[in-house]
Formats: structure tokens, sequence, C-alpha cells
């Protein structure tokens, strides 16, 4: 998979230079282009470090340079749940305390 996953970064960079050079209608149309790879690349599982740092480098960029949320960062740390059997998320929140809710209605 992380071979589909370079494939589709290669994509996306060709994709993202037209974004470059659009205007008008063209931006509109590179700019669905980009976001069907950039989907495509967060639904194929990365099977190695390859992979894995498409997903993360590409969740960097569009952090730093664009105003659009990115999913790439969830779709790679579930690629790293399920290569390492471990949630450190999931560890975390079996901690995380609830706070206990006032009754508005209860007399003092």
């Amino acid at each position: 998979m992380d071979e589909t996953l370079t494939d589709l970064f290669q994509q996306w960079l060709t994709a993202f230079e037209r974004t470059q050079a659009a205007t008008g209608d063209e931006e509109t149309v590179a700019l669905l282009a980009l976001t069907k790879i950039e989907s495509r690349i967060a639904a194929t599982p990365a099977e190695g470090s390859r992979g894995l740092v498409v997903k993360f480098g590409l969740d960097r960029f569009l952090s730093e340079h664009t105003d659009t949320l990115s999913e790439q960062a969830d779709s790679g740390y579930a690629d790293l749940v399920r290569l390492t059997g471990h949630d450190s998320a999931a560890e975390i929140a079996k901690f995380v305390r609830v706070p206990a809710t006032t009754n508005r209605n209860s007399k003092s």
C-alpha cells in the first residue's frame, strides 16, 4: 500500500502544480481534484514508514499553508495503531475524569 500512497502523492503534486497556475473555474476544478486525491490518500492504509511520511507530510503542509482541516493525521495515527497494536490516546482517555454535573434545581 505504501507504493499506492507514493503514487497518489505524485498525483497530488501534479494536481497542486496545476492549482498554482489555474484561475477562475479552472482553479475550482483543480482544487476539487486535490481534495479527491487527499481523501484517497487518507483512505489508503499505510504499511510502513514511507506511507506514513506521505500522510504526515501532507498533513503538515496543509496545516501550515491552508485554512482547511486535513484528515491525514487521523488516518496516519489509525495506521500506526493498526501496525503496532498500541493506542496511546485510548489509554489516556481511560483516565480522563468527566466533571460532575450540578443540578441547577437543587437547593444548597
